[in-house]
């Protein structure tokens, strides 16, 4: 099933990505690993949650009665040996689910989740310890390299409250987008843009190790809102992706000053410092719309992606796909530094429901200016370009990994991904000339690459997967 790489011999001149991934994780009950991130030799690391028993490289456990104790659990894998480094799992007696994480220069690994356990552990340094509830909060880890919490906080209010995204500044400080539904979300008020409602968007910036540096930015109108996305730029001001049903959102300078249908996608970018807003645009035409991923490239300028059923949806007519194909289209947009315009904005999509992002966040821009990101489709005719996988795999629906070039004008490449059960791409990481993907699968019949993890599939009703491709050293779209 997996599509023949091409390659022309003449100087043994590579010029399409080459799968050298493709690995299970898991155990006997249902395992999911939405986030990914690789460090500076390269090594891989997953944000996972998992109610088996017997997930590989952790002690045994009893298997629970509840459906609801699944438990946050974190991973390093050599990428070179294929094998796990350590497995490192937390949670408490109820549901718990690291969706996020980011590594730094120094090998600290940071964990963004959501929690619906009272006794979920936390630090003493922690800015909050006690569980808000009554359903769900926020939680943030920080690790050291060797996988052991040196920091562990609470996030949220008397009502629920759930993460969208998180970013991590060079000294630390951790910045996280979401939703919250609580009148008293904690830390210092920071800044408040619109009349609110019983759904806001936040988010919260913190230094982990220190109780007292909580700060909070709440923005919304009076319906839902929501941060699905945060990214730093070089400046010193966040971007933040997400979406709403609000018809007084808070804008600034917009570039689409009206609402556009049931749900638009919004973007908005803050000067950190002092907390101003520089601009605030709704995103979406006359349908449903939500902005999932937000990424920044070298020049500055915010990418957007996300889902929209709108046909009107704002595309530009030098795009890959300047027109919705299919009921659900995923679709790309960049928009210049200052938000004053978009450079361009593509729909990518088969005749069918597409989604690039399922729970948001998987966009990245490599070195070339390439602008990837993962997801799920039913169509059978996606779009593809060099697949490492051409057909269809079956069952209800598929992953896909896909890269546009930086001007959105040309697919470099696009690939189905992976077999003949239900299979979903979440995370993304890009690391030098290499790209990973993780997600979870239904499919019993991978056929893996690269990992010496677990020789099949775990059982249960899914298990993670991790998928890798090496880019071609050529600039550009092969």
């Amino acid at each position: 099933m997996l599509g023949t790489l091409l390659v022309f011999f003449a100087g043994a001149k590579v010029t399409a990505p080459e799968l050298t991934w493709m690995a299970y994780l898991g155990g006997s009950g249902t395992d999911d690993c939405d986030g990914i991130a690789v460090d500076s030799a390269g090594d891989i690391y997953l944000a996972c949650h998992s109610d088996s028993p017997d997930f590989p490289h952790l002690p045994p456990k009893a298997a629970s009665p509840s459906r609801d104790a699944i438990h946050a659990i974190v991973v390093k894998i050599d990428a070179r040996s294929g094998r796990l480094v350590w497995v490192t799992r937390t949670g408490g007696s109820g549901w718990d689910a690291a969706g996020d994480l980011t590594v730094s220069r120094d090998g600290t690994i940071y964990v963004l989740g959501q929690t619906q356990s009272a006794d979920f552990p936390t630090t003493a340094d922690a800015v909050q310890r006690r569980f808000g509830g009554p359903a769900r909060d926020v939680f943030l880890l920080k690790l050291d390299s060797k996988g052991t919490i040196v920091y562990s906080t609470l996030l949220g209010g008397s009502k629920n409250d759930e993460p969208g995204g998180m970013a991590v500044a060079g000294d630390g400080t951790v910045y996280i987008g979401g939703v919250t539904t609580s009148p008293d979300f904690p830390g210092s008020r920071a800044a408040s843009f619109g009349p609110g409602g019983q759904q806001d968007a936040f988010i919260a910036r913190l230094r982990p190790g220190d109780p007292n540096s909580l700060q909070t930015v709440l923005l919304g109108g009076k319906n839902t809102d929501r941060v699905s996305s945060v990214a730093l730029d070089s400046a010193g001001d966040i971007f933040a992706s997400g979406y709403t049903s609000s018809v007084d959102f808070p804008l600034k300078n917009p570039l689409q000053p009206r609402f556009g249908g049931q749900v638009d996608g919004f973007l908005v970018k803050l000067h950190i410092s002092d907390w101003t807003l520089r601009f605030s645009s709704y995103l979406g035409g006359s349908m449903m719309d939500g902005a999932y991923g937000v990424a920044i490239d070298s020049s500055g300028n915010p990418i957007v992606s996300g889902v929209t059923e709108s046909a009107d949806f704002p595309a530009t007519p030098a795009a890959f796909q300047p027109h919705r194909r299919g009921s659900i289209d995923a679709f790309i947009t960049k928009l210049s530094a200052d938000g004053g315009g978009i450079l361009w904005s593509t729909f990518y999509g088969g005749s069918k429901a597409n989604s690039d992002q399922y729970l948001g966040g998987s966009l990245a821009v490599d070195k070339a200016g390439r602008i990837w990101l993962t997801g799920m489709t039913n169509s059978r005719d996606l779009p593809a370009r060099n697949p490492s996988q051409a057909l269809y795999g079956g069952s209800d629906f598929d992953g896909f990994l896909a890269a546009f070039s930086s001007d959105g004008a040309k697919l470099c490449y696009a690939s189905y991904f992976v077999a003949t059960g239900h299979d979903i791409l979440e995370g993304l990481a890009i690391w030098n000339h290499k790209v990973y993907a993780s997600g979870l699968s239904s499919s019993t019949n991978l056929r893996q690459r690269g990992s010496q993890i677990q020789r099949g599939y775990g059982g249960g009703p899914y298990d993670a997967i991790l998928i890798g491709l090496q880019l071609p050293i050529e600039q550009g779209c092969p």
